[in-house]
């Protein structure tokens, strides 16, 4: 009996390092996403009149090279178009720089200018990671997030808002040799959701649909993501505006 106990908990610390290979979705879904129900409401209106949805995309590098928010909005586009006989467009603009960080957008002219003048109907943040690589994260992260949330809804009132958290990804260490977790990551979503959940925004839960801790390796494996274990290959970023395309419709037929 107590050799049927030592191998069941050893069997069950092993299964618990398994990660799911890369191409697995696990839980997507777009949480709080009766945030997005005006957006339902204007895509509905395509039924009798030609309808323009306007969507911002604020990030750092993982949308710098545009293969993300492009191949989500051609996957909107081609979706929308055939169902509403083409009367329904998404426009999508992307506001980005590399090595950002949440406090890094709190005070650009540049961006105030935009959401002010382009009157957006959806604004998504895909932010975090190097707020877990520079440590910002450690201090007031939430904070950061409510500074950057609060002024979206002041300077573009009528828009939705929906958070992803940042994807898995690891940090090399020299002294091991390996790339290992890092735990401000963790960190970072965690708090997102805090957020998210306590201001009823809606958010993608990134890290968890493609895997989780570690997941990353898998990613590198099949060709998907970068030996830097941070970012993606354009087809890895494809599977990704896949997922949020698949997430997206779902919570459009749900509300």
């Amino acid at each position: 009996m107590i050799l049927k106990s030592t191998l069941l908990s050893s069997l069950i610390a092993l299964l618990a390092f398994v990660k799911p290979a890369a191409g697995q979705n696990i839980g997507n879904q777009i949480m709080n996403e009766q945030e997005l129900k005006p957006i339902k409401e204007k895509i509905n209106n395509a039924d009798s009149l030609p309808t323009l949805i306007k969507v911002l995309h604020i990030g750092d590098s993982h949308i710098k090279g545009g293969v993300f928010s492009q191949q989500f909005m051609e996957k909107l586009n081609n979706y929308y178009t055939g169902k509403y006989h083409g009367n329904l467009f998404f426009n999508f603009q992307w506001f980005c720089k590399i090595g950002t960080k949440y406090s890094d957008y709190n005070e650009l002219a540049e961006l105030d200018k935009q959401l002010k003048e382009e009157h957006f109907d959806l604004v998504i943040i895909s932010l975090g990671t190097n707020d877990a690589f520079s440590g910002s994260s450690k201090t007031n992260f939430y904070e950061k997030i409510d500074h950057l949330v609060s002024k979206i809804k002041r300077l573009s009132p009528a828009a939705c808002i929906l958070i992803t958290t940042p994807s898995d990804a690891l940090r090399y260490n020299k002294q091991r040799g390996a790339y290992l977790s890092e735990p401000e990551i963790k960190n970072v979503t965690n708090t997102l959701i805090k957020y998210a959940d306590e201001h009823a925004v809606a958010y993608w839960n990134l890290h968890q649909v493609m895997g989780g801790e570690y997941s990353i390796n898998s990613w590198v494996q099949k060709k998907l993501a970068q030996p830097d274990r941070i970012h993606f290959t354009p087809k890895g970023y494809t599977i990704l505006a896949d997922w949020l395309f698949t997430a997206f419709i779902n919570s459009m037929q749900g509300l």
